[in-house]
């Protein structure tokens, strides 16, 4: 199976990723609730290493950007 990932005409936005993050993270409270609390754990793990990335890029461009100019 390749592992080429298809290419995105189009970015994601900070804004975009965050507002998904947020949708996961009210999906895991659901989840919790509903006594599904390894599936609730799991997913706060993985949204956890989403916003480090997500942070991480940030600082990147925000680097670059201080660089350019």
């Amino acid at each position: 199976m390749p592992k080429n990932q298809p290419q995105s005409k189009t970015a994601a936005t900070a804004a975009e990723i965050e507002r998904s993050i947020q949708a996961l993270n009210n999906m895991a409270e659901r989840l919790w609730g509903d006594g599904r609390e390894s599936e609730a754990k799991a997913l706060l793990d993985a949204l956890d290493a989403l916003n480090r990335a997500l942070d991480r890029i940030r600082i990147g461009e925000s680097r670059r950007a201080a660089t350019l100019h």
